[in-house]
C-alpha cells in the first residue's frame, strides 16, 4: 500500500495539474507575500485602524474559508478528475493494475489527492503568518494579546473546518471518474454538485409549495443541506430552513456531520466497488 501511494506522489507531485489547481496556492501566496512586502518597504507607513487581537487572529486564518468555497471546491475537483479519471484518457490502468490489487490503487489516489491539497494549504497558510511575522518589523504591529496558543488553536479549528468540503469533493469526483472515464464529465459533474449545493435552499423553498412531505424528506436525506449547515455553524450558528408553515429544518452540528460522513463513505464504497468490477483490459 506504501508503495502505491509513493508511486501515485511520485506521479502526480509535478503533474501539470498539480501545479495549476493545487501547488498554486502557496506559490500565489508567496508572491502576494513577497509583493505586499516589498511595496512596505517603499512606501510611507500610516497608522490605521488598528486590530484587536480576536480580529488579527481570526483574519490570520482566512486562508482555510478557500477550500469551501465555490471557486476553491472547483479548483479541488478539477485536480480530483485528473487523479482518478486521467488513467482512462492515458490508457495506463493497464499498465499498472497487474502489480497491485485495485482497491490499494484508489486508496493510494484517495491519500494523495487529499494529502497534496493539504500540504498545499498548510504551507500557504504557514507563508502567510510568516509574511506578517514579517510585516510586523515595517510597521503593522501584532496586537498585544496574540499568543502563539491561540494563533494554532484558531488554525486548526479553521483547517478542520475545511476538512469537510476537500473529503466531499474529492469522493464524489473519484465516483464521477470511476463511472464516467472521463476528467471533463468528471469535472462537470462535481461543479453541478457544488452548485447544486449553493442554491439547494431556494430550490427546496420553491419545490416545497408542489411536494411537501417529498421535499422535506430529501432536504434532510441529501448531503446539500447539511454541507450548508455544517459552514453556517463553524461561523457559529446553523441554517434553519423554514419550508413551510410548521415545516422547518434544523440539525445540530454533530447530526449535519455523522449524514455528510455517510455520504462520504458511501461515495468511497461506490468507487472501489465499481472500479473492482471494470473491465480495463
Amino acid at each position: 500500500m506504501l508503495d502505491a501511494v509513493r508511486a501515485e506522489a511520485l506521479k502526480l507531485r509535478r503533474h501539470r495539474a498539480t501545479w495549476m489547481m493545487v501547488w498554486l496556492y502557496p506559490i500565489v501566496t508567496t508572491l502576494l507575500v513577497v509583493g505586499i512586502l516589498i511595496y512596505g518597504a517603499f512606501s510611507a507607513h500610516t497608522t490605521g485602524e488598528e486590530r484587536s487581537a480576536a480580529k488579527w487572529i481570526a483574519d490570520s486564518a482566512l486562508l482555510w474559508k478557500v477550500p469551501g468555497s465555490g471557486p476553491g471546491r472547483f479548483l479541488i475537483a478539477g485536480f480530483s478528475a485528473v487523479v482518478f479519471a486521467g488513467e482512462y484518457g492515458w490508457n495506463t490502468w493497464k499498465l499498472i493494475i497487474p502489480a497491485r490489487a485495485r482497491w490499494q490503487l484508489i486508496a493510494a489516489k484517495w491519500v494523495v489527492a487529499f494529502g497534496f491539497v493539504m500540504i498545499a494549504f498548510i504551507a500557504a497558510d504557514l507563508i502567510l503568518l510568516f509574511g506578517e511575522w514579517l510585516g510586523s518589523f515595517q510597521g503593522d504591529k501584532i496586537p498585544a494579546g496574540v499568543t502563539l496558543g491561540a494563533v494554532a488553536k484558531a488554525h486548526w479549528q479553521a483547517a478542520g473546518n475545511a476538512l469537510v468540503p476537500i473529503l466531499f469533493t474529492i469522493a464524489f469526483a473519484a465516483l464521477f471518474a470511476i463511472l464516467t472515464q472521463s476528467i471533463l464529465a468528471t469535472v462537470i459533474l462535481s461543479i453541478a454538485i457544488v452548485v447544486i449545493e449553493g442554491l439547494f435552499p431556494f430550490i427546496a423553498l420553491w419545490a416545497h409549495q408542489y411536494a411537501a412531505g417529498l421535499v422535506t424528506a430529501l432536504v434532510k436525506f441529501l448531503p446539500f443541506y447539511h454541507m450548508t449547515n455544517l459552514a453556517n455553524w463553524a461561523k457559529g450558528t446553523g441554517l434553519t430552513l423554514p419550508l413551510g408553515p410548521g415545516d422547518v429544518v434544523a440539525f445540530n452540528w454533530g447530526a449535519s456531520l455523522w449524514i455528510v460522513t455517510a455520504w462520504i463513505l458511501a461515495a468511497g464504497a461506490l468507487t472501489q466497488f465499481r472500479f473492482l468490477r471494470q473491465d480495463l483490459n
